[in-house]
């Protein structure tokens, strides 16, 4: 155990001692005690499995596609370098978008006695970890997961399957909003979004293991911005009135979005949520 864990820090990965474990627990039955105490030793063929793991992790390649998985929200989701790896700031995301749910719940029960499902769109939905997120823990809901990539939406649906088997996800492929047309006018009461919104003027900062992933899901263009202002000027058509729009948003963006959305008539009720660093991470605007 004490090897693999070696390996890692001289190939300066910051927390080898948790990716150890985590490549020892996820090819072989040993739990924690097990792990740490050393009293249980490895088959041959986990052996082989942790090896081949650790050559891949050494060479660079981000923990989560050498494991095939990455735990969000309470859950593991199958990746692999198709689909960005989920972050735990977009768990703040689905909570917020958790919180507006409970909200149109409450308002429908004062309303009318028959609860309508809360139609929900995940725009540039991945591996499916907000979409799965959100019908697990608020069953009373229509979902439609999109993405740009078919190969996105192929890892999405084993995980929507894996996870909602019973529940009816719609997957589509689009560019944003372009599958709709005009069909879906005043459609959602839900706009979810993990954006692609990194600067690509910033590109060239980013660590070898981030490059790694799909700069599809990753190049928000100039200032990160391209394709969040698409989604602010698209999204209203397609909301029901009082309804929500939800987006993960990066650092030192919410200036330039407050002011672009203050001057537009068609939102209300703008907010933003900060992360554990205090970093504004997500936006939160109201339809009209």
């Amino acid at each position: 155990m004490k090897n693999i864990e070696e390996q890692l820090k001289n190939s300066q990965i910051l927390c080898a001692r948790s990716e150890a474990e985590q490549i020892v627990q996820h090819y072989s039955r040993l739990n924690r005690i097990d792990y740490f105490t050393g009293q249980k030793g490895l088959s041959q063929r986990a052996k082989r499995s942790v090896e081949a793991a650790l050559k891949k992790r050494v060479r660079g390649k981000p923990l989560s596609y050498v494991l095939k998985e990455k735990e969000f929200f309470g859950l593991k989701f199958f990746v692999n370098p198709k689909v960005l790896i989920p972050r735990p700031e977009t768990e703040i995301l689905v909570e917020e978008a958790l919180k507006v749910m409970r909200s149109l719940s409450v308002t429908q029960r004062r309303r009318i006695t028959m609860i309508q499902p809360t139609k929900v769109l995940d725009l540039g939905t991945g591996c499916g970890c907000i979409a799965v997120s959100l019908t697990i823990h608020r069953s009373n809901c229509k979902m439609t997961a999109l993405d740009i990539s078919s190969n996105a939406l192929e890892i999405a649906r084993k995980n929507i399957n894996f996870y909602c088997s019973g529940h009816k996800t719609r997957l589509v492929k689009s560019d944003l909003f372009g599958a709709f047309g005009k069909t879906k006018k005043g459609f959602w009461d839900l706009i979810v979004s993990n954006p692609p919104y990194v600067p690509s003027e910033d590109f060239g900062g980013l660590s070898k293991e981030v490059l790694s992933e799909p700069p599809l899901a990753l190049n928000g263009g100039p200032q990160g911005l391209v394709v969040i202002d698409r989604i602010l000027d698209q999204a209203p058509y397609f909301m029901k009135e009082n309804g929500w729009l939800l987006m993960e948003i990066g650092c030192g963006q919410a200036e330039a979005l407050a002011d672009k959305i203050s001057n537009d008539l068609r939102w209300k009720n703008l907010r933003f949520v900060k992360d554990l660093n205090g970093i504004e991470r997500v936006l939160a605007a109201q339809k009209k």
